[in-house]
């Protein structure tokens, strides 16, 4: 065996064994969100096992594996079960109320209907020409796989357009959290889609292409994304909660709304965002609110942080200095202190991560 191939071995087990352990963390660290916790604790699972899956299929002649895979690994059809759980992640991590209940287990009724096919199926794997039958049920079958899981994605990307376009129309960037990160994740299970397209095209026109490599290739790079986020600033977990930390609140929708108009007008009014010492809790006094339901307006209404909401403002600030001809004598650090900011560090941070650029390179390309 070449170092390549031992090098994706170890690429791919290790990130299997990594999806196991995620998996582990998130069902002991559910938080608030159960939901959302168990269906992410599943697709690891589900990634932990298709990588087991493709790496024993093709390398089980050099490891001279004696088990039968049909029997160990290809009862269980991953795929109908992608669509469904995407979907119901991404509505409870958004919906407030959201509790799984019976009437849910109809998405995944296609699972369990091509789960007991393959069962019966069994002794006709693999598929063989002379099998004239059992080939046609088997293309019928992921032909329908196929398109229940790219309705499932045009679901929920719609329903992610919706929030952006919709309830988050003002949105704030946010690293945590933000409503486009709805979108990415439709996006990159997208890509599963096209995988199980490959396998498709495979079977059809009985042909080979690499597509186990390239499956395992991408859940192993899937299982790495997923752990760096979380080691990062504890991303998905952030993101699991962030609806459920105000589940049981009290807070209406139009109290909410009404809440948000007070608070941007009272920001922009004060220029409150220049004050350098600002905080949750002053702004909750002269609003008249508690800190906890000031605190629940920003993350629903801006789906972000106070001080993300407050360095919006500022950056918006700075800009207009920067833009400005008359204030090209300032230094950066002078135009980070009058936008709000204590820091030029915090500034420079903070800059280019709403707008992509330093302040110097935004100044030069407004001045040419």
């Amino acid at each position: 065996m070449e170092i390549g191939e031992l090098t994706f071995i170890g690429f791919c087990s290790l990130a299997a064994l990594n999806a196991l352990f995620f998996a582990a963390y998130l069902w002991f660290k559910r938080g608030r969100n159960i939901t959302a916790g168990i269906i992410l604790s599943v697709f690891m699972l589900i990634t932990a096992y298709r990588i087991a899956q493709m790496l024993l299929h093709d390398l089980q002649d050099d490891f001279k594996i004696g088990i039968n895979l049909r029997t160990v690994f290809f009862f269980i059809p991953t795929f109908p079960l992608i669509g469904p759980m995407l979907y119901l992640y991404i509505k409870s991590i958004t919906v407030k109320d959201f509790q799984f209940k019976i009437k849910h287990l109809l998405h995944l009724m296609p699972f369990f209907v091509f789960f007991l096919t393959d069962i019966l199926n069994r002794g006709n794997f693999p598929l063989s020409p002379d099998n004239r039958r059992h080939y046609i049920t088997y293309c019928i079958q992921i032909s329908i796989i196929a398109i229940q899981f790219l309705i499932y994605l045009i679901i929920s990307y719609k329903y992610a357009q919706r929030q952006i376009k919709g309830k988050y129309e003002e949105r704030f960037p946010n690293e945590k959290m933000n409503p486009g990160w709805i979108k990415n994740i439709v996006l990159i299970i997208s890509i599963l889609w096209l995988i199980y397209a490959m396998y498709c095209i495979q079977t059809f026109a009985r042909i080979y292409i690499q597509t186990r490599i390239i499956e395992a290739l991408y859940y192993s790079l899937f299982s790495y994304w997923i752990l760096y986020n979380e080691l990062r600033d504890q991303r998905i977990t952030n993101i699991n909660s962030l609806i459920a930390r105000y589940k049981f609140s009290g807070l209406s929708t139009e109290d909410a709304v009404r809440y948000k108009s007070m608070i941007l007008d009272y920001i922009s009014k004060n220029e409150l965002y220049k004050n350098h010492d600002v905080t949750l809790g002053r702004l909750a006094k002269n609003l008249s609110m508690t800190p906890h339901i000031l605190s629940q307006v920003v993350n629903e209404q801006f789906y972000c942080n106070f001080n993300d909401l407050i360095n919006k403002f500022r950056i918006e600030e700075a800009k207009r200095l920067l833009k400005n001809p008359g204030m090209s004598n300032i230094t950066i650090a002078g135009i980070a202190y009058d936008s709000g900011f204590n820091t030029l560090s915090a500034f420079n941070t903070a800059f280019r991560k709403f707008t992509g650029v330093t302040p110097s390179q935004f100044r030069n390309r407004k001045s040419q």
